[in-house]
């Protein structure tokens, strides 16, 4: 989680939490805020991680479906490749098989950012640079 916050921090972006109600997090101008109200460990994590790709992405607030639809797909994409390496990938699938449920769980991860992973590991556009 550390690496999260430190990779956020390190980029110039605002990390706050509070009570966000029903959601789990949002990004808005520099700003992330993380709903640790009654949340895991594991949420927070994966929530810190999808509102650093809207950063990453500097999305800006819409209400157009689609364009929402895009953002959303974009950051969890962004997240993915945040959190999975490629040689951690690799142990995991030589661990426990090919099942992207396995996989995620090995990873510590969910199992739709494995398949995201997957479906754009050789696409050179959505890979992260980063540390």
């Amino acid at each position: 989680m550390q690496d999260l916050i430190d990779y956020a921090l390190g980029r110039g972006w605002g990390l706050k939490y509070r009570d966000l109600g029903r959601r789990n997090g949002q990004y808005s101008q520099g700003l992330i805020t993380i709903n640790d109200r009654r949340r895991t460990h594991f949420t927070i994590r994966m929530t810190l991680a999808h509102e650093i790709g809207h950063a990453h992405h500097d999305h800006p607030w819409t209400d157009d479906p689609g364009q929402w639809a895009k953002q959303e797909r974009e950051a969890d994409v962004f997240a993915a490749h945040l959190l999975i390496k490629p040689e951690d990938y690799a142990f995991a699938e030589e661990v426990a098989g090919v099942h992207p449920g396995a996989i995620a769980k090995e990873l510590g991860v969910t199992q739709n950012l494995v398949e995201l992973w997957r479906a754009t590991y050789r696409s050179s556009r959505a890979r992260l640079r980063a540390v």
